[in-house]
């Protein structure tokens, strides 16, 4: 299985109808859907906006997230926090104000395109986090440099594009001009652009009223809708053309989408701004083969050479323009010339043709760049690729208690499945303490269903992480009371101190198994014990509170123990587009770090948490864990899915630890093609930055179903026990070794510098904090 393409993420303050707009669209058009996927978010929306950009985006497939329009600032800022990470580039445009502020949040960032079309824009913000800046043209390109004395080639000019075949499979002159009421032979003289005072819309009118009294026949186009920010400069417009004679002879169109259509109509282009970075609408003129009478600004100094390929005019000056529109007006052999010379630097410089491989290019260096800089992570278990065994010791609805580790004879084959798991490479094992069996009298211990255990894999050589909750607690224990919290902390202490005495390498527990899941199936739906309903959130400040009592009482018998903290990772996505429903999918998703965050003491405090608590993050990640908001799973071949690698990211960015994928499987056929899934995945995050320590397939062995005892074939082993051994799935294990093999060659060949990812014991972490 390879992996899918990669993320880029566009961050918009605002969409509107100009170039940036337009070279995003022909990216989405013409770069390989294969290699390169383009979600857009906008940030900013101001009434009276035209959503003719959103919808051409939308009619292409492209994700374009609106939700920021109905949050504050701040909010914002922490959604985009939140959004970032799930991309492999992140492309700021419009001096978006939003994004820097995010991008400090974060732990781990992406490679950061900033894209200017102003020189004003370029010279704005800072750029620590910019991996390159792109400008539209040399002076803009120029003024970026200056903002990074230290790397000036990271500024660069990539010029906006133009598709050639909207321009020449557009409808003819007269079909246009037909539309428009306009005879065939009227001169036909036009402007483009948004209707923004520094485009000094009013030199153009001023002389079209000139070219008017001279050429009565002519007419005059204006192109384009109001500026959001202005409106009242497009009314000042009208009026002037109104006050100059020109109410019959100029028509003001507004946003349109048919720009290539009129561009082919007219017969003279003018662009007349001050301030501008490279004007597109330039390079538009040129592939409809048009004379440009422009000013001298920026980038129309690249894009025109007076005389040849168009006419320069002074600033403020609409006689001098309309001169030289009379002139070519008057000279059908000088406005081919000058035309089709614009249209040959075009097909050089700004077709598409030109100008996307400039951007592949890009995206690739900071694609290699990125994965450069990625270092291994410390190696804290004996084996990255892990298994676990299914260890639930719940009660069900009917009455019927758990013992998933006696379902498949584990605790009596304890040794002889470790040496099988060994043989397989996995060295590293999550395994379970039944607290059920241990306390069967308050606060009186009985290790035998542990200590063979212990002394199986002090043998074998196994690293054990041990759950010690997976589900289940002592009968006439209420989980809803204080003694819940007291007794299990005392419990974990005293098996801490069985566990140290009896293992000679470091020691892992998983203090609580999902604290999310434990919420929302006992407290929300009434699934798991204590089967309640609506008091989710109550169940896990209750799970959270006796886990940080429980990890204060392990530190308390073993200094040294690590934390490994399970909860599933999941993705909730919204298949509506309007802002409501993105931001309650969001909303929705949110819940699952609650447990985490109460652990850390980000959320409720009160209970005792700690940074230095949150030690491994443990997700869990199985083929639901994606889902529509109020709809059904979505597997990684749905458009909505977000892929793997990036939900390690996000979490990472998030908290800053390093991360085991505690649990993840599937069950029959699909076993191999999901493990496949998971090895790129993991290794694609771990070359972007991401410290992952380890993949845990789980469960190992298979096993009776809760509910309804079926054979769950989800495992490496069959559950039969026969002759002391049980049998392989031998595709699965297949599948496993050359994951291994993957991960060594991966290890091999990245660059790793001196520089690696340390982290303090937690027994320091958590006296320090």
């Amino acid at each position: 299985m390879t992996p899918g393409p990669r993320r880029i993420l566009f961050v918009f303050a605002w969409l509107v109808v100009g170039g940036e707009e337009t070279e995003l669209r022909l990216l989405v058009r013409h770069l390989d859907p294969r290699q390169y996927r383009i979600d857009v978010v906008a940030c900013f929306r101001q009434p009276g906006m035209t959503d003719q950009t959103h919808d051409q985006l939308a009619a292409l497939g492209v994700d374009v997230d609106t939700a920021p329009y109905v949050l504050s600032f701040e909010d914002t800022v922490a959604y985009l926090a939140r959004k970032i990470p799930g991309y492999d580039i992140v492309v700021g445009c419009q001096d978006v104000p939003d994004l820097y502020p995010a991008l400090e949040r974060l732990r781990i960032v992406p490679p950061v395109i900033e894209h200017g079309g102003l020189v004003r824009e370029a010279l704005a913000g800072p750029k620590h986090f910019t991996t390159r800046y792109v400008g539209v043209c040399r002076s803009i390109r120029d003024a970026a440099a200056t903002r990074m004395p230290d790397r000036p080639s990271h500024a660069i000019e990539i010029p906006s594009m133009v598709d050639l075949s909207e321009f020449d499979q557009a409808p003819g002159r007269a079909d246009t001009r037909g539309r428009l009421g306009i005879g065939l032979d009227a001169p036909l003289v036009g402007w483009v652009g948004r209707l923004d005072r520094k485009k000094r819309v009013e030199d153009f009118i001023a002389a079209a009223a000139t070219v008017h009294r001279r050429i009565p026949a002519a007419r005059f186009l204006v192109i384009g809708g109001p500026d959001a920010f202005m409106s009242d400069y497009s009314e000042e417009l009208r009026r002037l053309a109104a006050a100059l004679g020109l109410s019959t002879a100029m028509m003001f169109l507004g946003d349109r989408s048919d720009v290539p259509a009129l561009l082919r109509a007219l017969d003279v282009f003018v662009w007349l701004a001050r301030g501008e970075g490279m004007p597109h609408v330039i390079a538009e003129a040129g592939a409809a083969r048009l004379p440009v009478v422009a000013t001298p600004d920026n980038g129309t100094l690249q894009q025109i050479t007076d005389g040849e390929s168009g006419i320069f005019v002074a600033h403020e000056n609409p006689p001098a323009v309309a001169a030289a529109v009379v002139r070519l007006l008057q000279d059908g052999a000088e406005r081919r010339r000058l035309g089709d010379c614009l249209r040959r630097k075009v097909e050089h410089e700004y077709a598409v043709s030109a100008v996307i491989p400039q951007w592949e290019c890009l995206f690739r260096d900071v694609l290699r760049e990125a994965e450069a800089v990625a270092r291994q992570p410390p190696k804290v278990f004996t084996s990255f690729w892990q298994c676990g065994v299914e260890c639930s010791t719940h009660r069900l609805g009917d009455g019927r208690r758990l013992d998933m580790l006696a379902a498949v004879s584990h605790d009596t084959y304890c040794a002889e499945d470790y040496a099988a798991m060994r043989a397989h490479g996995l060295l590293t094992v999550r395994d379970g303490v039944r607290w059920h069996l241990v306390e069967r009298q308050p606060g009186v211990y009985d290790w035998s269903s542990l200590l063979p255990m212990l002394r199986a894999a002090r043998r074998t050589g196994t690293q054990i992480i041990w759950d010690l909750q997976h589900y289940g607690w002592p009968d006439g224990l209420d989980i809803w009371r204080p003694e819940f919290v007291e007794r299990y902390a005392q419990f974990a202490s005293a098996a801490a101190a069985v566990i140290r005495a009896e293992t000679a390498g470091p020691t892992f527990y998983v203090p609580f198994n999902e604290i999310s899941f434990q919420a929302w199936g006992g407290g929300d739906v009434g699934y798991l014990n204590p089967f309640a309903r609506h008091r989710g959130f109550e169940l896990k400040v209750q799970l959270a509170r006796a886990a940080i009592a429980a990890m204060e009482g392990i530190l308390a018998a073993d200094g040294g123990a690590r934390f490994v903290h399970a909860d599933p990772a999941i993705n909730i996505a919204s298949a509506a587009k309007d802002p409501q429903s993105i931001l309650a999918a969001e909303s929705a998703c949110q819940a699952q770090y609650q447990g985490w965050d109460m652990l850390s003491g980000r959320l409720w405090p009160q209970l005792g948490g700690k940074e230095g608590f949150l030690d491994i993050i443990g997700l869990n990640y199985y083929s639901d864990n994606q889902w529509l908001l109020h709809g059904p799973p979505i597997d990684h071949h749905h458009r909505l899915q977000k892929p793997f690698r990036k939900i390690l990211a996000e979490n990472y960015a998030r908290y800053g630890r390093p991360i085991l994928v505690s649990e993840t499987g599937i069950e029959g056929e699909k076993r191999v093609p999901w493990l496949a899934y998971i090895g790129d995945e993991v290794r694609a995050a771990m070359r972007s930055g991401v410290p992952v320590l380890g993949v845990c397939l789980y469960p190992v062995i298979n096993h009776p179903g809760w509910d309804d005892n079926r054979y769950c074939e989800n495992g490496l082993f069959h559950a039969a026990v026969e002759h002391g051994s049980r049998a392989v799935y031998q595709p699965l294990a297949g599948e496993l070794a050359r994951q291994i093999a993957l991960t060594a060659k991966m290890w091999d060949d990245m660059s790793f510098g001196a520089e690696v990812f340390i982290w303090k014991s937690r027994a320091t972490a958590i006296a320090e904090s």
